[in-house]
């Protein structure tokens, strides 16, 4: 308990000092562009984050335009703005900002204009390094570290758009005996849609299947999933992860290895298929379906490229044609599908664009076709968009 009272107090200071220019700034987001996504309909609303602390919003028009809004880029805090998830009635934006906490943003639904929901952050007790909303939008799940063991948080999202935590949050991620936990790293999280898992990914320590249920009953995992495989006695990581449109299979991104596909079955059964793993770029970093969940998409960072797959319904996967695509900015590191569906959106760290937009092909199945580019949210890490 000491712990945890020394760790909220750490934390509220770390908010005071990192947060800035936000006192008094509830209409800072005040107004739209009126750009309008050069003139066309606007198809989705994206949000970028970056290192830096800066959250960039965008208009993308029905033809793949890129345009900034009102108020945009803004300053939210000085610490890294690790991940970034849209509740899927489109009304909220939650911003994991690193050593500080959660920050809740209302979206305003004709500008698609975020504003801060609170000065401070809405939750603290995990350092959050991924954020989810589960496929109800009632739950934010938030991955990282509580008194600094893996763990993830669970918190009612309410109407207002505050965070309530759930009885037993945040829940331990536990390891089998004797895991020696000094390289643990995680880096990111995914729910099955329909609500049967929340799975963690945990670097060199493998991905953690956390039991989960539609009332949003999170419960610990009862054993973590896979171990990374090593190559040339190099210890790898797993890091990019997603399930498919009915919850049958996993993926996992593995650092030198590929993606990594399992079976999901009940009471953790998990296995990996037939021809996995897939080959990938060195570093899959995310992992982001299409809407058909027919094509899958890892942005692979250390080779600034992005692979594509045809999806089977066993989850094996068969490269596309032109796959890997390397129309692409320097180290992609977020990937998401925009609202129309029409385009698929990815964020570059190193920048060279900092945002870069890809259409489908319209001739070639699965096919990534370069289009819009921003070049305002240098160090982009995280990307989020309206559904």
């Amino acid at each position: 308990m000491l712990c945890r009272r020394l760790w909220s107090r750490w934390l509220a200071g770390m908010v005071c000092s990192s947060v800035l220019l936000l006192a008094g700034c509830g209409d800072f987001f005040s107004k739209d562009s009126g750009s309008g996504g050069g003139g066309n309909t606007v198809g989705s609303y994206t949000y970028v984050g970056t290192q830096t602390g800066v959250l960039t919003s965008y208009a993308v028009s029905s033809t793949g335009a890129l345009s900034t809004l009102a108020g945009s880029p803004y300053q939210l805090s000085s610490a890294a703005i690790n991940s970034l998830a849209v509740t899927p009635a489109n009304g909220f934006l939650y911003a994991g900002v690193a050593g500080a906490g959660v920050f809740g943003l209302g979206i305003n639904s004709g500008s698609g204009v975020p504003t801060l929901i609170n000065t401070s952050a809405l939750v603290q007790d995990v350092a959050p390094i991924a954020v989810v909303v589960d496929p109800s939008g009632k739950f934010l799940l938030v991955a990282g570290l509580a008194d600094g063991a893996a763990a993830v948080g669970e918190y009612a999202i309410n109407s207002d758009g505050t965070l309530s935590e759930v009885g037993g949050s945040p829940v331990s991620i536990t390891f089998p005996q004797n895991t020696d936990t000094t390289n643990l790293s995680v880096s990111g999280i995914a729910v099955a849609p329909n609500s049967s898992y929340v799975f963690v990914t945990l670097g060199q320590l493998g991905v953690a299947p956390l039991p989960f249920n539609t009332s949003g009953g999170l419960s610990g995992n009862n054993a973590v999933l896979i171990l990374p495989k090593a190559t040339s006695n190099i210890s790898n990581q797993d890091l990019g992860v997603a399930v498919n449109s009915t919850s049958s299979a996993l993926f996992v991104g593995e650092t030198n290895v590929g993606i990594r596909v399992f079976t999901i079955g009940s009471n953790s059964a998990f296995t990996e298929i037939s021809g996995s793993p897939f080959s990938a770029g060195g570093q899959p970093r995310a992992l982001a379906f299409d809407s058909t969940g027919d094509y899958l998409y890892a942005a692979n960072a250390s080779d600034n490229t992005i692979s594509g797959y045809s999806v089977l319904a066993s989850g094996s996967l068969t490269p596309l044609s032109g796959s890997p695509f390397s129309s692409v900015g320097s180290q992609p590191n977020a990937l998401v599908l925009d609202q129309s569906k029409k385009f698929l959106i990815e964020a570059n760290i190193q920048g060279s664009p900092d945002v870069q937009i890809f259409s489908f092909d319209a001739t070639t199945a699965g096919k990534l076709d370069p289009g819009a580019t921003a070049t305002n949210a240098t160090t982009a890490a995280a990307i989020a968009s309206t559904h």
